[in-house]
């Protein structure tokens, strides 16, 4: 990529506003065709609208990180070559502390792909802003445009790249089983994005010193348009690798099915919930967020529909009558309901001996008596309904507001 000094200023006197329209719309819609485009090869796993809005605004963090660090290392580099690396270096380096600053810990980067999606979008933010700022930064309209348009088909795409990189390792890096090959893709991440983006810059920098005249095409398309062709078709190859390797591991993981030997220190997503990895990320997260931890409303929940049940079992005839030793019913179950008289004269009966006519008494009062629980059971029963019902629609409000 060329380095130019720019002097930012979106309201340049000289140019008017449908100018500046122009010149903004030649440097940003490219860059926000391919935020649809990523977002739509994440369709079937949307990720929440906060956390896409949050990394198309990082992009102003990115650069000003990366030209803070960019102006400490310069004066430590004479030559051109290697500073470029340096500088190619840093603005991943930027990319990625984004990445781990926003993403690394959010309860949503959930699968492998994610990290894809994720790295994508910040590296379109910083590769859009800075399109613009190197736009206005041209003195007249047509050369802000032409160098817009120049970035859309090079520099855009080369960004977008190298996040999907950066995305692929760090994915790598965060569900691998070990820290040993946890920190080496992290460093992988780094390197392999650095090396294509700097040797990128590079290559732009020898295509910019060749000199063919303008009114010479010939020359032009041989020594300029066809090697910057080569270049920008060599890097999609390399994106479309990393993507679908990305895809094939990330159906694995999400089915959990047996990664092949290279890539077996990564987990699947059943071992992902088990190794509790996610649910501190979770809880770290609904903390930052102020959330109130799910689990506890979980216990809670639990421990209501425990006591609801107990009080739902105490009025089950089953209870009263079946669970009772061969049947019958006691002293207790009589003054319950208010059948203290009955009970008496059962008693009465039992002790002239008189069994027959007793049992025929005890078979009516115990089918009267289920007949009265049956009734307070359903009456109980709508009330815990209608309790259940109240409290879930307490909930749902609690959620709106």
């Amino acid at each position: 990529m060329l380095r130019f000094n720019f002097n930012f200023d979106l309201f340049n006197s000289d140019y008017f506003l449908y100018e500046r329209f122009l010149v903004f719309l030649f440097a940003l819609v490219p860059a926000i065709l391919l935020v649809v485009f990523v977002l739509y090869t994440d369709r079937k796993s949307k990720e929440p609208a906060k956390n896409i809005i949050l990394c198309l605004l990082s992009g102003f963090l990115t650069i000003a990180l990366a030209q803070y660090l960019e102006n400490l290392v310069m004066p430590y580099f004479s030559n051109n070559v290697v500073l470029t690396y340096i500088w190619a270096f840093l603005e991943e380096v930027s990319k990625a502390a984004i990445f781990f600053l926003f993403v690394f810990d959010n309860k949503y980067y959930d699968d492998i792909y994610d990290g894809l999606v994720y790295m994508a979008l910040i590296a379109l933010s910083f590769a859009g802003l800075e399109n613009i700022m190197y736009a206005f930064s041209e003195s007249t309209v047509a050369s802000s445009i032409s160098l817009a348009l120049m970035r859309d088909f090079t520099t855009i795409p080369l960004h977008v790249i190298c996040g999907i990189v950066i995305g692929y390792f760090l994915s790598l890096s965060y569900f691998s089983k070990t820290k040993k090959k946890k920190y080496v893709n992290i460093v992988l991440a780094l390197l392999v994005s650095s090396f294509i983006h700097g040797t990128f810059n590079n290559l732009m920098t020898l295509l910019s010193t060749i000199n063919v005249s303008d009114n010479d095409s010939v020359k032009m398309m041989l020594f300029v348009m066809l090697p910057l062709l080569i270049i920008m078709v060599v890097l999609f190859i390399v994106a479309i690798k990393f993507i679908n390797k990305s895809v094939k591991l990330n159906d694995i993981f999400v089915n959990n099915l047996e990664y092949d030997d290279k890539y077996a220190y990564l987990m699947t997503s059943k071992e992902f919930l088990l190794s509790g990895k996610n649910k501190l990320k979770e809880e770290r997260y609904n903390k930052l967020m102020g959330i109130k931890d799910k689990k506890d409303d979980n216990e809670e929940n639990e421990i209501a529909e425990e006591a609801n049940d107990k009080e739902e079992q105490s009025f089950m005839p089953e209870a009263i009558v079946l669970n009772r030793p061969n049947n019958k019913l006691i002293e207790t179950d009589y003054k319950n309901y208010g059948l203290e008289e009955v009970y008496e004269e059962k008693e009465k009966l039992e002790e002239t001996n008189d069994i027959d006519i007793s049992s025929i008494i005890d078979e009516t009062i115990d089918k009267d008596l289920d007949n009265m629980i049956i009734l307070k059971t359903n009456k109980r029963k709508s009330n815990l309904e209608s309790k259940k019902r109240r409290k879930k629609y307490r909930g749902k409000n609690r959620r709106f507001r």
